[in-house]
C-alpha cells in the first residue's frame, strides 16, 4: 500500500497524474499521515546534477520535503471551505516546476532550507521554456529554449570549474581568481574568473557566438587563444571553416530574450518590489517596514502574470498582499533571515 501512495505522489509531483488521480492526492494530503510516502517521492523526483530545458523532470536540489508538505497542508486547511479544483490549483502552484525556482533562506548556504515551485497554475508541456539555475559556487546561469547545461554536483577539490553548454545561455560567474569557471561548448572554451556573458551555442547552428556584458573573458579552440572579449564585445566562430571573427556590438540588444524572465537572486522584499513595480507598472506600498527586509532568491521564467508572483512571493516570506487597481500593499511579521 506504501508503494502504491507513493507512486501515486510521484505521478503528481511530476504532473504525470489524472484528473481523479490528482483529486486522490489532494484528498490524502488534506486528510494527512503519508508523510513518509511524500518524501519517499520527492527524493525519486530530485535531479542527478544536469539541467536542460528538454525535460518534464522535477528539480528539486536539497530540497526540505517535511516542510514542503506541512506547508501545502496547511494551506489546503485553510482553504477546506472552497471549491477542491482551488486546493488542486494552489498545490499544483506549489509542486509543477515550471516558471520558478526559490530558496527561503541564503541561496548558496546549502545547510538552509531550500524550497522550489511554480507560480503557474497551468501545466506547461511543451519543451519550449527558459531555465533559471544557481550552481553550486554561487554562479547564476539563464538557460534560453532548448538548452541544456552539464555540470557537476560541486566544484570542491577541482583546480577549474567547468560545465558544458548545447544552446544559448547566460552566465553570471561567480568571481574566484583561484579556480577559473571554463564553459565547453562544441570544439570551443570560454574561460572567465568572474563576469557576466551569454553564448550561443546550439548544435544545428551554423556558429558559435560569445558576447560579454560585464568583465572579460577568453575563448580557446584546442590550439589556440581565438579572441580576448571586454564588455559589448562579441565573437562569431564559424563550425564549418572555423574562423573567428571579432565585432563591436550593443551587448543588451544579444541578451534581450532573458528580459521576459524576473530573476530575484539573493534579494529583500523591497528590493524585489522595485523591481515588481518596474515589470508591472504599479506602485508597491509596504505596511510593515519589517517585512522589507526579508531575503529570498526567486527565478520566474516566462513571464508570469503579477498575481501569480505575487502570491509566491508573499507566501515564501509569510506576508499578506492586497493588489487595489495599480497599488499594491504588502503587511507582514518579516523574517528571520
Amino acid at each position: 500500500m506504501e508503494q502504491q501512495v507513493k507512486q501515486l505522489f510521484l505521478q503528481y509531483i511530476k504532473n504525470r497524474a489524472t484528473r481523479e488521480e490528482a483529486e486522490r492526492v489532494i484528498s490524502m494530503i488534506n486528510a494527512g499521515g503519508h508523510e513518509e510516502e511524500w518524501e519517499a517521492a520527492m527524493r525519486e523526483a530530485e535531479p542527478t546534477g544536469s539541467a536542460t530545458e528538454n525535460t518534464d523532470e522535477t528539480d528539486f536540489p536539497g530540497l526540505d520535503t517535511a516542510l514542503l508538505y506541512k506547508r501545502i497542508n496547511s494551506k489546503l486547511l485553510s482553504m477546506e471551505n472552497r471549491s477542491p479544483y482551488r486546493w488542486m490549483a494552489y498545490a499544483a502552484a506549489v509542486l509543477l516546476l515550471l516558471g520558478v525556482a526559490f530558496f527561503l533562506n541564503k541561496p548558496v548556504d546549502r545547510k538552509n532550507k531550500v524550497l522550489q515551485n511554480t507560480a503557474g497554475l497551468k501545466p506547461l508541456a511543451h519543451p519550449g521554456l527558459r531555465k533559471w539555475i544557481k550552481l553550486p559556487d554561487g554562479t547564476s546561469v539563464q538557460l534560453n529554449v532548448d538548452s541544456k547545461l552539464d555540470y557537476p554536483e560541486t566544484f570542491d577539490g577541482k583546480t577549474n570549474r567547468e560545465v558544458t553548454l548545447s544552446g544559448e545561455a547566460y552566465f553570471d560567474v561567480k568571481h574566484d581568481v583561484k579556480h577559473p569557471f571554463v564553459i565547453h561548448t562544441a570544439n570551443l572554451k570560454t574561460t572567465v574568473l568572474g563576469t557576466a556573458f551569454n553564448i550561443s551555442a546550439y548544435p544545428s547552428a551554423k556558429t558559435i557566438t560569445v558576447t560579454v556584458t560585464r568583465g572579460k573573458v577568453m575563448v580557446q579552440d584546442a590550439s589556440k587563444t581565438l579572441a580576448v572579449l571586454i564588455p559589448n564585445q562579441q565573437m562569431t566562430w564559424n563550425v564549418g571553416n572555423a574562423i573567428a571573427q571579432k565585432h563591436r556590438v550593443n551587448a543588451e540588444d544579444v541578451i534581450a530574450w532573458k528580459a521576459q524572465d524576473l530573476i530575484m537572486d539573493d534579494v529583500s522584499l523591497q528590493q524585489a518590489a522595485d523591481m515588481i513595480a518596474s515589470r508591472y507598472k504599479i506602485k508597491v506600498i509596504f505596511k510593515n517596514e519589517k517585512v522589507k527586509d526579508c531575503r529570498f532568491t526567486a527565478a520566474f521564467l516566462n513571464r508570469n502574470q503579477l498575481p501569480q508572483v505575487i502570491t509566491v512571493l508573499t507566501d515564501i516570506t509569510n506576508a499578506s498582499y492586497d493588489l487595489k487597481g495599480n497599488t499594491l500593499y504588502i503587511d507582514g511579521p518579516g523574517c528571520d533571515n
